[in-house]
């Protein structure tokens, strides 16, 4: 505890002091008039200033209205996030008014917020997270003014410990939910107001979406470490930009992410979901030596710290960038700028060139949109020092600007003022090229809907725009857009699962899982489409929402997609499915083994076998066994490593009824993997037979010496008794000497210091370092190191 004190202390002072001399030393801020000139792009793109202080200070989010106008949230608390409201957080509204890409009007909506960090309209007002709170502001009759105070939507958000981590990015979703984000150090429990805390939803790191019509909060996947950024493809498909790990995710709901530390919320996941991008922007050893640096992480894309994320769907930059994910790399002062392609079901982001550089070590580039013109908005928070923060008593709150990026020239001047467009004009947008009027379009006609509006006539042309337009993605938002108003029910979505275009299907697939309650014939329907659906990406989706149907409904779409062995190597069908089948596997035992016999995915088949042995070692472990006599060979394989598994750590397991049986088939298996993980089994079940059979393969030199390695690991792990003398003896064989070294400490042996020390001239440095700890483990053993020190049979410096 002292040294864990110390180190704390060491590292606070080291932030502390090392970030104020960094204030002290870095250069000044490029002047307003220029820092649009000092920033390269690619040829034919032209940067400029749209505003900065003081007209705009800290601006942590922003989002477009209807009007095209920029709403800023100023964040003054951060990073000392306020535990007394109010605070001094406030929201702006910026306005080009005669359409040069400049400021030209200004105006304060609300002020004395607290721990403002992310922002989005709809629905008559301005939604706020406020940590930790999630708020509404209404201004239903639209004239900039509040009708009121905040209103608490939810609130539970972790303060205490979320420093970057609280919650951001809210983005409305195609599905017609309000989508957000949440990192890693923001243990929180979300609710209602009032709400009992056996009924919140528990989040740390992940991807959250609130209805606003349904008052329904709930996690879309968890992981991740510090989400801070989210967008949606012209698919409809989520992806959201992280800090440390993998910068970029496809996110699906009821997907469990790669973390950066601690445990996912359900323990019996087992296995995480990684990224979707092929490479990272910096070296990848230690996250944290690619902060502010010069060296090779700024060749790579400049740091492992993004904000924003933004996936280009407007109507003013060359085809060649839409569809292509950009986000803000806060430590290499640009922005990195990937590509996609598909391998199966999954989007894999491929490395760009970065799309800017600020050449500007001030740049702090957090959020990134396109208006309704094509062009984009980027905000710089204008700071120096770690992750957007100067030192630890606040950043540099007089700073902050926003650039406009363009394509060749000034990008169209467009009036816009869309809440006024009648229902005709906003179905018709669904046809624009430039997805920000798609979208802006979509929510007003479901605000209409929720309020009432008479939508038949709407619900018409969007019928006929399905029907006619050939364009797989103008079918998609005729589909998103009936879907916000009301206008899709289950036996539409069930008409949809036969159609052509395979984005159709996934969504019909995904939209049946949002149904209050799938009846029989849609489940029967799905069960289908497990066994007959052609494309992968379609069957992630089905085991996605296989997950939102009752555990007792699940078997048979589930033993349709297990039976899939074409997604056998696919990055994300397998743990996809294995998430929605896991709880068939603990409760359900007969229908999980049967899963398992049918089952024709490696990594399902062991995880499986390792649910159903953990779920009841003895019950289970016996009718897996009994399971696998007349099991295939690789199910026999997969499932033995999945029991191997699920007993690892276990003193003591009385051997199954019939092991004796079940062991003599195994071993007679054609497979070798399969003989030697049911001598592995039987080693766990203490069976003497196993213990010796791994023992001889352990001194035969003519045996394979991997197989040999395996063999000592596995006799080490559990502990056998007399194996000290075997491990002893291992220490003249130069291949297996290492593990020999390390498995020693696990036995209380005499003749262990006297062994280790006779080869301790031999050893190399890394297995002398071995041989020290071995030696350090216990009294009797540490004196003899001391002894050998003292006459110089070892070196002290090894000490």
């Amino acid at each position: 505890m002292r040294r864990a004190s110390a180190c704390a202390l060491a590292i606070w002072l080291g932030t502390a002091f090392g970030s104020q001399a960094n204030a002290e030393d870095a250069k000044a801020a490029a002047p307003l008039s220029e820092a649009a000139k000092r920033m390269t792009v690619p040829e034919g793109f032209r940067v400029s200033l749209f505003a900065g202080e003081p007209d705009v200070r800290q601006p942590i989010a922003f989002e477009i209205d209807d009007r095209g106008r920029l709403w800023v949230a100023e964040s003054y608390t951060y990073p000392k996030w306020t535990q007394t409201p109010p605070g001094d957080d406030r929201i702006i509204i910026l306005e080009d008014t005669d359409g040069d890409g400049k400021l030209d009007s200004r105006k304060v909506f609300a002020d004395h917020l607290t721990n403002v960090s992310g922002i989005t309209l709809g629905f008559g007002g301005v939604w706020i997270c406020s940590t930790p709170n999630f708020v509404f502001i209404a201004d239903r009759n639209a004239d900039d003014k509040p009708d009121g105070p905040a209103e608490t939507i939810l609130d539970g958000w972790n303060l205490k410990q979320a420093g970057h981590n609280v919650f951001n990015a809210l983005t409305w979703g195609p599905d017609g939910w309000l989508w957000g984000c949440n990192g890693i150090q923001s243990r929180s429990n979300v609710g209602a107001p009032g709400t009992p805390e056996d009924k919140r939803v528990k989040i740390d790191c992940g991807v959250w979406r609130y209805h606003p019509i349904k008052k329904t909060f709930e996690v879309v996947a968890r992981g991740g470490t510090n989400f801070w950024g989210l967008d949606f493809d012209d698919r409809g498909e989520a992806f959201a930009t992280n800090c440390v790990i993998d910068h970029a995710f496809r996110i699906m709901p009821g997907g469990h992410y790669r973390r950066m530390y601690g445990e996912d919320g359900n323990p019996f996941v087992y296995e995480l979901l990684p990224g979707c991008a092929d490479h990272l922007h910096w070296e990848g050893a230690n996250w944290q030596d690619s902060r502010e640096s010069t060296n090779k992480h700024m060749d790579l894309g400049g740091g492992h710290a993004h904000v924003g994320a933004m996936i280009y769907l407007g109507d003013n930059w060359p085809e060649r960038y839409r569809g292509s994910l950009l986000t803000c790399n806060l430590h290499g002062h640009r922005l990195n700028n990937d590509f996609f392609r598909r391998e199966g079901s999954a989007p894999v982001a491929q490395h760009g060139k970065d799309f800017l550089m600020a050449n500007d070590e001030w740049f702090r580039g957090l959020q990134l949109k396109y208006g309704p013109d094509g062009g984009v908005y980027m905000t710089d928070w204008s700071d120096i020092g770690e992750c957007h923060e100067s030192d630890e008593d606040g950043a540099h709150r007089e700073n902050g600007r926003i650039y406009k990026i363009v394509y060749k020239k000034d990008a169209p001047k467009i009036a816009v003022d869309l809440s006024k467009s009648d229902d005709a004009a906003l179905v018709a947008l669904q046809l624009h090229a430039n997805d920000w009027q798609v979208r802006h379009a979509r929510r007003i006609l479901q605000e209409r809907a929720a309020a009432g509006k008479d939508m038949t006539a709407v619900r018409q042309r969007l019928w006929e725009m399905f029907r006619t337009r050939e364009e797989e993605s103008r079918k998609l938002r005729a589909v998103w857009a009936l879907n916000a108003i009301g206008g899709l029910g289950e036996p539409e979505l069930i008409v949809m699962l036969d159609h052509p275009r395979e984005a159709v299907r996934m969504w019909a697939v995904r939209l049946l899982g949002d149904q209050p309650g799938v009846s029989k014939n849609a489940l029967d329907r799905l069960a289908l489409s497990a066994k007959t659906e052609p494309s992968p990406l379609v069957r992630v989706f089905l085991a996605s929402t296989l997950q939102r149907v009752p555990v007792d409904r699940r078997a048979a779409i589930a033993a349709g997609l297990v039976a899939r062995g074409e997604d056998a190597d696919d990055r994300d069908i397998p743990l996809m499915l294995w998430y929605a089948i896991e709880p068939i596997a603990s409760s359900e035992r007969a229908e999980g083994l049967r899963l398992l016999s049918n089952c024709r995915i490696p990594l399902v088949r062991r995880l499986l076998a390792r649910r159903i042995v953990s779920a009841d070692v003895n019950e289970g472990l016996a009718s897996l066994l009994d399971t696998l006599e007349h099991a295939g060979s690789r199910t026999r394989r997969d499932a033995l490593d999945g029991a191997i598994e699920a007993l690892r750590g276990r003193k003591t397991i009385p051997l199954p009824k019939d092991w004796n049986a079940v062991s003599e088939a195994l071993a007679g298996d054609k497979l070798d993997d399969v003989r030697s993980r049911a001598i592995r089994l039987g080693l766990l079940l203490g069976d003497p037979r196993a213990i010796e059979a791994l023992r001889t393969t352990l001194k035969d030199d003519k045996a394979k010496l991997e197989t040999r390695r395996d063999a000592l690991l596995a006799l080490a792990e559990r502990g056998v008794k007399g194996l000290a003398v075997d491990l002893q003896a291992l220490l003249e064989r130069p291949g297996l000497r290492a593990e020999a070294i390390k498995a020693l400490a696990a036995f209380d042996d005499p003749d262990t210091p006297r062994a280790l020390l006779r080869q301790y001239p031999l050893f190399n440095e890394v297995e002398r370092a071995d041989a020290v700890t071995t030696l350090a483990a216990r009294p009797a053993t540490a004196i003899a190191l001391l002894t050998a020190i003292e006459k110089g049979t070892v070196p002290s410096r090894d000490l």
